[in-house]
């Protein structure tokens, strides 16, 4: 009697250490996530919450109705509503419109939707098809692009105004190479003498070329870029690249994404064959015109792949655009949050407290509290329309994705699907651990005011789950 005495006083003071934290649920998991919880003494910048797949029945609470910075496991709600919304199916189109007279268009009309993976590969084959349908001369190109609005940056976006990086890239409807350059670098053929420096938009840049081909030693570019007065961009490339070195790849973002598709779409044009004054214009045209080409996207189930494994920024926030367009054109931010609250009340998730201003969780603005993710999740998986497909996109924990090389040693291989998050102060993971018939779990971990423990915080979310994946695994444990 003294010993069971001894342990509830021990357990309750488990308990009393982690304020706002309640062991609930089957023991002992709940009581095994509280001491994970206690002993990293992280502080009450964190939110758990985990229940079971099969009947949302919770398995453990910490504080999960307060809405955080959700970083990129924002993605988890943008795709499911996109999921939802579009279907898994959905596909945006590059149409090109004409009239073809003797081999000539006076104007040739592209009509631009919003493709988030169309490439410069995509445009030569879209030029080629053009070609190949009789047309060799082009007079003007005018492309229109009003499918979204012409605010470029997401909200949010603008917290780092000087950040060159690709994964703050623009939002554009007529999008190439995900409004993003790629400056190619190599070792010259003298040492002491100047680098190779190549940028596959040749007619829209402007190189100069500062770097040094070195005997040794690391490679050390800066990249530097600006628009110049005539519409152009200006790189200055500076540094050493060593002898020995391998091209070595760098991927800015645009900051002018209109001319640098237009100027990739004339080099398309002019590789297949087809030829002309090609002056562009974006607008809008007055009447329709015949169809000449379309270049459908990817599925959108195929899309999602890189936001779910990779946490992409540009795709997540086309699609934010996407959503907003099918409710009214021109499609904005601001319409496709609309769209996401919407998907996501149908499905049965209370979105009370919800702070939603883009869609891929990039930077201070988004408010989701663990509770949204973790009935996202379930409504997700018990629906059979998306179910395949929304868990498919995620990334498969010790074996892709940003989980490729985090929890490899759970007790078995592909068990966990999740999405990562990382800001400078925010950790979070989200996802699925499935395990035997009835002990699958949908959970999320969202930890802010972090910065200086990320480590620590990783950790604690990897430890977590893999304590999920223990009990999802013994049917015993938790009697």
């Amino acid at each position: 009697m003294a010993n069971r005495a001894l342990l509830c006083f021990a357990i309750m003071g488990l308990l009393a250490a982690s304020p706002g934290a309640r062991a609930e649920g089957p023991e002992p998991i709940a009581q095994t996530i509280s001491n994970l919880v206690r002993q990293a003494g992280l502080g009450d910048g964190i939110g758990i919450h985990v229940v079971r797949l099969h009947d949302a029945a919770e398995l453990y609470r910490n504080r999960p109705e307060r809405p955080r910075n959700p970083a990129s496991n924002q993605k988890l709600l943008t795709s499911a509503a996109a999921l939802w919304g579009l279907g898994p199916t959905f596909r945006a189109s590059t149409k090109v419109e004409g009239k073809i007279e003797n081999g000539r268009v006076a104007q040739l009309v592209v009509r631009a939707s919003g493709d988030p993976g169309l490439g410069y590969g995509g445009l030569v084959a879209l030029a080629e098809a053009v070609h190949l349908r009789g047309v060799d001369t082009v007079d003007r190109i005018l492309i229109d692009a009003s499918y979204f609005d012409e605010q470029i940056l997401p909200p949010a976006f603008e917290q780092q105004p000087k950040e060159a990086a690709a994964f703050r890239a623009a939002i554009s409807a007529f999008a190439v190479n995900r409004n993003s350059y790629v400056v190619h670098l190599g070792p010259g053929p003298e040492v002491d003498g100047p680098g190779r420096v190549r940028v596959l938009a040749d007619d829209y840049v402007r190189i100069d070329n500062r770097t040094v081909t070195s005997p040794g030693g690391p490679p050390t570019p800066r990249i530097d870029h600006k628009l110049t007065d005539d519409g152009h961009l200006a790189i200055v490339v500076n540094g050493a690249i060593p002898k020995q070195a391998r091209t070595l790849y760098y991927r800015r973002r645009v900051p002018d994404p209109r001319t640098y598709a237009a100027s990739l779409l004339v080099r398309a044009l002019k590789k297949a064959g087809v030829g002309g004054t090609l002056a562009f214009e974006y607008g809008v045209p007055t009447e329709s015109q015949p169809l000449i080409a379309d270049m459908p996207s990817r599925p959108l189930s195929l899309m999602l792949y890189s936001v779910g494994k990779w946490s992409d920024n540009f795709t997540a926030e086309m699609l934010l655009k996407i959503m907003g367009a099918q409710a009214e054109t021109p499609g904005t931010s601001a319409r496709g949050v609309v769209a996401v609250r919407e998907e996501l009340m149908k499905k049965g998730v209370n979105t009370e407290g919800l702070v939603m201003v883009n869609g891929s969780g990039l930077f201070d603005g988004n408010r989701v509290a663990p509770r949204h993710v973790t009935e996202t999740l379930v409504a997700a998986y018990r629906d059979p329309a998306i179910r395949a497909e929304y868990v498919a996109h995620l990334a498969v924990a010790g074996s892709d994705g940003t989980l490729k090389s985090r929890l490899e040693d759970l007790p078995r291989p592909r068990m966990v699907r999740a999405k990562t998050g990382t800001l400078r102060d925010v950790i979070a993971l989200s996802g699925y651990v499935f395990g035997e018939p009835g002990r699958s779990v949908a959970f999320s971990f969202l930890a802010n005011g972090i910065a200086g423990k990320q480590r620590d915080t990783k950790k604690l979310a990897d430890d977590i789950v893999r304590a999920l994946a223990n009990y999802a695994v013994h049917s015993t444990s938790a009697r």
